[in-house]
Order: C-alpha cells, then structure tokens, then sequence
C-alpha cells in the first residue's frame, strides 16, 4: 500500500486524517514545536472541520479531543496521510 502525504493546508474537509510528521517552518524556526506542544504529533488523527471564508483561512481543525484553529502556513507544517474508511 502507497502512502501518500499531504500538508494538512490541502486536507479535504471533514475527512479524517494522521499525522505523520511535522516539518520545519526555516521563517518560523519555533513552529514545529509549537504545533507538536498542542497535540500535533505523528499517529494522532486530525480532520479539518471547517475553513474561513473568505479563502479558506484560518482551518479549524479537530485532534483528539481538541479543536484549534490554524494558520494556513501552520497547517502547512503538518504533514498527513488520508486514513481509510474503515480505519478511523
């Protein structure tokens, strides 16, 4: 089975997701740690709930049992892999 990643920036809404790594922002040397500090960590299940309008910014995105809105370019450090149906 292929794994295919995605930033989470590009995730579909309402479809759940992993997270499987979180990069590095070089503009924003403290952003991976941020974003793991809040949950954001490989293995946890992250799904965009909803994206403001206009343009599609901030994500608000549930982990766990937690919901967080993000930046474009925060959810962009978060690197994903869709999570198949009867896997969620």
């Amino acid at each position: 089975m292929m794994c295919i990643l995605q930033s989470l920036d590009r995730a579909e809404q309402g479809r759940q997701y992993q997270v499987r790594e979180v990069a590095d922002d070089p503009r924003v040397p403290e952003r991976a740690r941020q974003l793991e500090e809040i949950g954001f960590l490989p293995g946890e299940h992250v799904m965009v709930m909803t994206r403001g309008f206009p343009g599609g910014d901030p994500l608000v995105v549930r982990i766990g049992q937690s919901t967080f809105a993000l930046r474009g370019a925060e959810a962009a450090c978060v690197h994903v892999e869709a999570v198949a149906a009867g896997n969620a």
